[in-house]
């Protein structure tokens, strides 16, 4: 008899992903990826391949100068099918070829997405494709024709291609060499796209189809379908332009003076430098100016956005901007003296601020067992810069002080493991690894009791 494994979403959504960085992994240790013909170890090889396909751009080695084309090509296969997930390309494979999407498929696919529903999850499937392959697509040509002024057309548009993937699933990886887009930083065109692409990315592809509803032709006036949005999509909209703007003013404020960074800059400069500093720090991973140089306070801000991230159902990773909301939403709640979590005239479901706090608290922790980590591992590294290097690693940003290209052996695979985890969320791989859902909790009910707290 044939015995049959049968896994769960969690289960499959890790596995796909352990299989994706082993076949990387694999390919990028092969002489032939390196442009010295010597392989770069298995080590290095693990790192950089969990890096691409969980999306977050921390790098051993320089991914223009080291790689060849063919180990960037495996890189930018990781970093697609980690951006959108390997189970969803396989589901568009599926149909395509008109063959049936069976229940448990689909239900990888709604815990992939962090859907509520199970319901048109294969109309899903196949808005992510399409909305990937056009803003990626819109965004390469954009993105070639602004290398095309410095490059060969060739060169021009793998740049182009390269960016615009890296960009949109909100990776980090560059072609260009060390500086990244250092050498782009006041360039508005080449910047502007990167930062449009990294925010679109960030916003989940839930609210991608709220927007593109949004600005179809409609009878409805520009408010009421405004007022149309779901509380997901207001709440994700309404995060993320604080995030920017305050993330934008804050580093401006920060760094206006410092001389390795933003000083030497004209105002307008520093302010293009500090929006692009803003939107990289939501887990896309590209930067303009040394984050080495930063300021101490600007490190630890720095590290906050990391830890925030983008939002639910997309590319990037942190706590999610929902999640920040919704425990802003029960702080306020409690400075009113109310039990009840009230929001754009809706009220938040109880559940929805216990999952904020087990994925923020999960999340935290192994930032901090990662640092503890990592303050042995890393002796005379100073403990802000371990902290930025953790959160950058968790949090899938792919931004470092300087630190990854130096770390030890037990270091990286201390970031390796940070990177993977953080991609999956602790909450998917702590079901994953139990093999169950938690019970449900109205089986059981206990009686009330009074505690003291504050």
């Amino acid at each position: 008899m044939r015995a049959h494994v049968h896994l769960s979403a969690a289960q499959a959504i890790l596995l796909s992903f352990a299989a994706m960085i082993t076949v990387g992994t694999a390919l990028l240790a092969l002489p032939m990826a390196s442009r010295s013909g010597v392989s770069v170890g298995w080590l290095d090889a693990l790192f950089t391949a969990t890096s691409a396909n969980c999306v977050t751009g921390l790098v051993v080695v320089t991914t223009a100068s080291h790689w060849t084309r063919f180990g960037q090509l495996v890189i930018l296969a990781l970093i697609q099918l980690g951006g959108i997930g390997f189970i969803t390309v396989v589901t568009g494979g599926l149909i395509v070829l008109r063959r049936r999407i069976s229940l448990r498929q689909r239900l990888t696919i709604q815990t992939s997405f962090n859907q509520a529903n199970i319901g048109g999850m294969v109309k899903l499937v196949g808005r992510v494709l399409r909305y990937t392959l056009l803003i990626e697509g819109v965004g390469a040509v954009g993105l070639t024709l602004a290398f095309w002024r410095d490059y060969p057309l060739g060169r021009a548009a793998w740049y182009g291609v390269f960016h615009a993937i890296s960009a949109f699933c909100n990776a980090g990886f560059d072609v260009l060499g060390a500086n990244s887009l250092a050498p782009y930083r006041d360039d508005p065109l080449v910047t502007g796209i990167i930062m449009l692409l990294i925010v679109l990315g960030g916003l989940g592809f839930t609210v991608l189809t709220e927007l593109r509803n949004l600005v179809r032709p409609n009878p409805r006036r520009w408010d009421k379908r405004l007022r149309h949005l779901s509380l997901h999509t207001k709440l994700v909209l309404v995060t993320t332009a604080g995030l920017l703007v305050g993330g934008t003013l804050l580093f401006a404020l920060l760094e206006w003076h410092n001389p390795a960074t933003l000083g030497a800059a004209s105002a307008g400069h520093k302010w293009w430098a500090s929006a692009f500093e803003s939107v990289t720090l939501r887990t896309a991973g590209f930067f303009s100016i040394d984050q080495g140089g930063l300021s101490d306070i600007s490190k630890l801000a720095a590290s906050a956005l990391m830890f925030i991230g983008g939002s639910p159902a997309s590319t990037a990773g942190g706590i999610k901007t929902v999640s920040l909301a919704v425990m802003a939403v029960a702080v306020l709640a409690a400075i009113r003296g109310s039990n009840r979590l009230t929001v754009f005239r809706r009220q938040l479901p109880l559940a929805a601020l216990q999952k904020a706090l087990a994925i923020t608290g999960t999340l935290a922790g192994l930032i901090a067992v990662a640092v503890l980590i990592l303050h042995f591992t890393e002796p005379g590294s100073s403990a802000l810069d371990l902290l930025f290097e953790a959160t950058s690693a968790t949090g899938t940003v792919g931004l470092t002080t300087g630190l990854t290209p130096s770390l030890s052996a037990a270091g990286k695979l201390v970031i390796t493991l940070c990177m993977f985890i953080g991609r999956l969320s602790p909450l998917t791989l702590a079901v994953a690894l139990t093999g169950r859902m938690a019970a449900n909790p109205d089986l059981l009910a206990y009686p009330d009791e009074t505690i003291i707290s504050g």
